[in-house]
């Protein structure tokens, strides 16, 4: 329904166009004023299509109220109601683009093929800002596409894609004299598979800077901040992840590690960047569930360790594989009665050193100890003090004995099958760590040392290997084959089906000929 605004200094003839609008049975919504000052005021602060107004009225006459309103508003339709016929005022009429010139008193059949025609001009501007509004949509879409890639590309390290952005406004800002940092945002949980679009404007807006998103996987996504010069150290930006953090608790309560990168300067090193960021998030297990890391810090400072700490570590390690409990504990004490003369390192670093002394240990054990462990290391850093992380790992030596355990290999042969067996289920890392009796950190360093890929892209890569199967061999509806290879959202398969084979489930396919 359009909104029309009726605007003459006479009440009746007011009510006289507001009946024939309703007695006619034209879909206008009304409103009316009695004078030029009081619609213009009402025009400013209100949405109007159609202005019916006289010509002589105090304050404002109509023609200058239909020429303030047209500035204000040019698709606004003018329909002049007046009883004055010269020719002066049809000519300020036309040139202000008045629609139409009713006299008064108006006839019905006149009234109402002129408003019938307004109407139709209305539909006729509503379908065409509909059409605009969908084609930018498409162009949106498209760009935004094309800007997703290419960050993928540069991330991977593609010197064509690089070498083919230079001097292209591929990005808003993001170019080859740009200072920004990247900022990873890994949850524990699988999550953004699940996420509607309005996320990444919530997460921007808890940023001052301007930014640029990418998605990566279930798990993952990446910022881009456009870094000024104000806010190159780490301390700067400390406050806004930790309001980040505060959002995603908060609304989401997912916990998540936030990996801020150097400043960098243009595409050059950002894909070596991004590696070193992946490396600190490796430590990511020693940290608590929800953390914040930059690559400028090195998570375990081993330059400012004691001169005996290496030679005490390499001893337990040692004790450890012989299996002589008595003197791992005596390792254990001295590496203590060391750290507590020395205040050079760090509370995470001597926490970090403990969880990978239990690590070496408990890998001697049967596997139904493996609960027990994540148990032990949730432990070690809820201790408040070293008194109490002495105490924690004497506790472990004096109830642990040592037994045989399988071989990395072995058990990432076994993790594997289980990926090839069950890929159209819900799994993840957490999943096959408890099938596998290790942690989930600890599974994660395994699989990627033995396959040279992270878990979870090479579940995401065997799946969407499998999708391209099936759309190949099978006739199974693409919703379908979503769902068998473990993608319950429909959408979002979609999309990182297309980020991996550069086109979408159906035109793949459609094979190549397409």
């Amino acid at each position: 329904m359009y909104k029309a605004l009726v605007v003459d200094d006479e009440k009746i003839e007011r009510e006289g166009i507001k009946f024939l609008i309703e007695t006619l049975g034209l879909s206008l919504q009304t409103a009316e004023a009695e004078n030029g000052v009081k619609a213009w005021e009402y025009l400013q602060a209100n949405e109007v299509d159609i202005l019916f107004t006289d010509i002589r009225m105090p304050f404002m006459d109509g023609l200058a109220l239909a020429t303030k309103a047209k500035k204000l508003n040019p698709k606004l339709k003018v329909i002049i109601v007046s009883a004055f016929g010269d020719f002066e005022y049809a000519k300020q009429a036309i040139q202000i683009h008045v629609v139409h010139y009713l006299l008064k008193p108006v006839e019905v059949s006149e009234f109402l093929e002129v408003v019938t025609q307004v109407v139709h001009l209305c539909d006729e501007d509503r379908e065409q800002r509909e059409r605009t509004l969908k084609l930018q949509q498409v162009y949106e879409i498209g760009s935004r596409y094309v800007q997703e890639q290419t960050l993928l590309n540069l991330l991977q390290g593609s010197a064509s894609t690089r070498n083919g952005i230079a001097g292209e406004s591929v990005f808003d800002w993001l170019d080859e004299n740009t200072r920004y940092r990247m900022v990873l945002l890994d949850m524990q949980r699988k999550f953004f598979d699940s996420v509607d679009h309005g996320f990444e404007s919530e997460v921007k807006s808890k940023l001052p800077w301007e930014c640029l998103y990418v998605n990566l996987n279930e798990y993952q996504s990446l910022l881009f901040l456009h870094i000024e010069d104000s806010w190159d150290n780490n301390t700067s930006l400390e406050p806004y992840g930790q309001q980040l953090q505060e959002f995603l608790l908060a609304k989401y309560s997912a916990d998540h590690v936030l990996v801020f990168s150097k400043v960098l300067n243009g595409f050059q090193l950002l894909s070596a960047e991004f590696q070193e960021m992946e490396k600190v998030l490796e430590h990511k297990f020693f940290l608590p569930a929800t953390a914040m890391m930059f690559t400028e810090q090195t998570c375990a400072p081993r330059q400012e360790e004691p001169a005996d700490i290496d030679g005490l570590l390499e001893k337990i390690s040692t004790y450890i594989n012989y299996g002589e409990s008595h003197l791992i504990r005596t390792g254990i004490e001295r590496m203590f009665e060391s750290l507590r003369n020395s205040n050079r390192l760090s509370t995470i670093y001597v926490k970090y050193i403990c969880t990978e002394i239990a690590k070496k240990y408990v890998q001697t054990y049967k596997r139904e100890h493996h609960a027990c462990f994540q148990r032990f290391v949730e432990q070690i850093y809820t201790t408040q003090n070293l008194v109490q992380l002495k105490d924690l790992m004497i506790e472990l030596i004096e109830k642990r004995e040592k037994t045989s355990t399988e071989s990395p290999r072995k058990v990432i042969g076994e993790v594997l099958k289980l990926i090839h067996r069950d890929y159209g289920q819900d799994i993840g890392l957490d999943s096959l760590a408890e099938k596998a009796y290790l942690s989930p950190s600890y599974l994660s360093h395994l699989f990627k040392k033995e396959t040279g890929a992270s878990l979870v892209k090479y579940i995401t890569c065997y799946r969407l290997d499998k999708a391209g199967e099936l759309l190949r061999s099978t006739t199974k509806k693409i919703s379908d084959i979503s769902q068998e290879v473990g993608y319950t959202n429909f959408a979002y398969f979609c999309s990182i089906f297309k980020n991996y084979y550069g086109k979408t489930p159906a035109k793949y396919r459609e094979g190549d000929s397409a």
